[in-house]
Parts: structure tokens; C-alpha cells; sequence
């Protein structure tokens, strides 16, 4: 299975789904830059928004590039194919959770910046001599829950979609890998 170079071999469709993400962050590098460059470039508050991004960015590319090296090696050939797999398998899946943990961080990060943006403005609405203050509190509170619903439901798209690109191939090749075992 591993030596074909056909559709139904994961490795290459593993492949193809690093490849093309790979490609796709850097062209949200190229875009960020290009931002920065030409729309931001008067505001340094968004200019430190897209070294930010810019930064995640990198991350996330260096994660992608990880589990391109990782394929790369999964296809060479071993004298024992089993234990080799099996690690490189792992380390993959553990590239992928922190694939996700980054992107929910980053989430975190931008509502942290938003709120260091905006900290006079949400000062001023939670001031306890307001009128209606306890209305302002409990909406502040539900802000603060439906943030972490949406940083929740990110994470578990986040995992669907690595199931998808990714984990239902690392599945072929673990059952392949438990058949050549057996």
C-alpha cells in the first residue's frame, strides 16, 4: 500500500492536504504583509493586530511544515516499518492537537487585544455607579460565556477538520499497520 503512488494510498493524500495548506498559509503571510504594508501603516495598533497574526501564521506554517517532513519520512523505507510508523503516526497526531491548541489560543489572544483596545470603553460600562449596572454585569458575564463557547466550538471544528484532511488516513495506515502486525 505504502509503495503504490495512487489516490488510495494516505501518504499521498496526506500529501497533497499538508501541501495544500502549506500553500495557503503562505499566502495569508503574503497577504498579512501586504496589509500591514499598505492599509495599516498609519495605525500601529493594527500594525502589532498583523505581526500578530503574522507571527500565528508562522507558527501555524511551521506546524504544517513538521507534518510535511514527517510524510516525507513515512515514505522512505525501514528496516522496521511497524515501530517507524507507529511513532511517526504519533507524532503527527500530536502535531495536529497543537495545530488546534494554536488556533484556539489565537482566538483567546485576539479577544484579549480586543478587550485591551476597548478596556476604556468596557470601563466606563461596568462602572458600578451606572445606571442599570447589574443589566451591564450580566451582560458583560454572558459575553465572557459565549467567548468560551465560541473558543470551544472553534477547537472542536478545528478537530473535525483535521479528522477530515488527516486523521481518517492516519486511521488507514494504523489498520494497515495492526494487519502487518498481526
Amino acid at each position: 500500500m505504502l509503495m503504490s503512488y495512487t489516490s488510495s494510498n494516505p501518504l499521498v493524500r496526506l500529501k497533497k492536504n499538508a501541501s495544500r495548506e502549506l500553500k495557503f498559509v503562505g499566502m495569508g503571510l503574503v497577504l498579512i504583509v501586504f496589509d500591514a504594508l499598505i492599509f495599516f501603516r498609519d495605525a500601529v495598533k493594527l500594525q502589532l493586530f498583523a505581526a500578530g497574526i503574522f507571527a500565528v501564521l508562522c507558527l501555524v506554517g511551521l506546524i504544517v511544515y513538521q507534518r510535511l517532513k514527517l510524510i516525507g519520512q513515512m515514505e522512505q523505507q525501514q528496516p522496521n516499518l511497524y515501530q517507524f510508523l507507529t511513532t511517526r503516526i504519533i507524532r503527527f497526531r500530536h502535531l495536529m492537537r497543537l495545530h488546534d491548541y494554536v488556533g484556539v489560543g489565537s482566538l483567546a489572544l485576539l479577544a484579549v487585544f480586543v478587550v485591551i483596545v476597548r478596556r476604556t470603553y468596557l470601563w466606563a460600562y461596568l462602572q458600578p455607579g451606572q445606571p442599570n449596572w447589574g443589566w451591564h454585569l450580566s451582560i458583560a458575564a454572558g459575553g465572557v460565556v459565549l467567548l468560551l463557547l465560541l473558543l470551544y466550538a472553534a477547537y472542536r471544528m478545528g478537530q473535525k477538520e483535521h479528522q477530515r484532511r488527516y486523521g481518517r488516513y492516519l486511521d488507514q495506515l494504523e489498520a494497515a499497520l495492526h494487519e502487518l502486525r498481526d
